[in-house]
């Protein structure tokens, strides 16, 4: 990717150099803000990344300023420009992120990210208008179907869950989510398939309103999508998610993660870490699907590598980081 000098000397009023960092045997300065890379406004990277980033501010004493993006995909593309210094993705897309397999990478590998900590799973969760008729997968071929904004989970991996149990819809939309919405509700997309934390909050200011139809996945065509699309796995929307929903569905998902910079000062990597981490009560507040995470589980970021600031952390708190999953800058 091509960065602009003048992109470079700005980022570097924000975070010191991997040169600079090299040749220190000081303790690492800090630099006196960050940006985080958030969300599309109705997504839950929106809402969790303002509520992080107020926890971690307080707690290490820097400022955190927010830039909205597209998701999953455009906040590691920032942090790799140095546009931003914090941000949020799924594990499906920093495994294409690391092998430059999503056609959104243009087949470039991006390696300047680090996971930090597990924040909560996104799920799969696809609605159509409860008066369309629609009620299996199989009935999205042949229609157009809104997939969320560009640079967004869904819009990176949405395409290829379907094609892998044999979903061809007719047009593959991106937007923001609460137009797709609002598209759906006007006959314009058959369907709005959206990769987020359940609830994802457009659908569930719809919900309130409309009568949905929530689709779901066969025990085979979960097996199906986790063998063809990396970090993907079955999941389920649990009863009561939605208004109207009695029952839960079966769908699939994947975990997201907090990211940073590779070149972060591993103290301060340490302290944002901790701060998501401690935090977890206050956090679940505002994404109640916190609550989905298993803490005694060992974190799995896949191709992604643990910051060694935020490795630490995680030790500190008793979960098990092995060292093979730890990228030094």
């Amino acid at each position: 990717m091509n960065i602009s000098r003048r992109s470079v000397l700005a980022a570097s009023l924000l975070v010191p150099t991997g040169r600079a960092l090299a040749t220190q045997t000081t303790p690492e300065p800090w630099p006196s803000a960050v940006l985080m890379a958030t969300g599309r406004p109705g997504g839950v990277y929106d809402i969790y990344g303002a509520a992080w980033g107020r926890v971690a501010a307080q707690s290490s004493g820097i400022a955190i300023a927010y830039r909205a993006s597209g998701g999953a995909a455009a906040d590691i593309l920032l942090i790799e420009q140095n546009a931003a210094q914090l941000g949020m993705t799924t594990v499906t897309v920093a495994d294409q992120a690391r092998t430059g397999s999503g056609s959104w990478t243009a087949g470039v590998k991006f390696s300047g990210f680090r996971a930090l900590f597990p924040i909560f799973p996104s799920i799969l969760q696809i609605v159509t208008m409860g008066s369309g008729g629609i009620t299996t997968l199989a009935g999205l071929s042949g229609q157009p179907v809104g997939i969320g904004p560009m640079g967004s989970s869904g819009a990176a991996v949405v395409p290829g869950i379907l094609a892998s149990i044999g979903i061809k819809p007719s047009t593959l939309a991106t937007g923001d989510y609460g137009p797709q919405l609002d598209d759906m509700k006007a006959g314009k997309l058959t369907a709005c398939a959206f990769i987020g934390a359940p609830p994802l909050p457009a659908i569930q200011t719809l919900a309130k309103t409309e009568r949905l139809g929530i689709l779901g996945f066969t025990e085979a065509e979960m097996a199906q999508v986790a063998r063809a699309i990396p970090g993907i796995s079955a999941m389920l929307i649990p009863a009561g998610t939605f208004a109207r929903q009695s029952t839960a569905i079966a769908s699939v998902g994947t975990e997201n993660f907090a990211i940073g910079a590779a070149h972060l000062p591993d103290s301060l990597a340490n302290a944002i870490t901790l701060a998501g981490m401690r935090n977890q009560r206050d956090l679940s507040r505002i994404v109640p699907a916190v609550h989905l995470l298993n803490p005694h589980m060992q974190p799995a970021p896949g191709q992604m590598g643990f910051h060694p600031g935020a490795a630490a952390a995680l030790r500190s708190l008793g979960m098990d980081v092995p060292a093979k999953l730890v990228e030094k800058s």
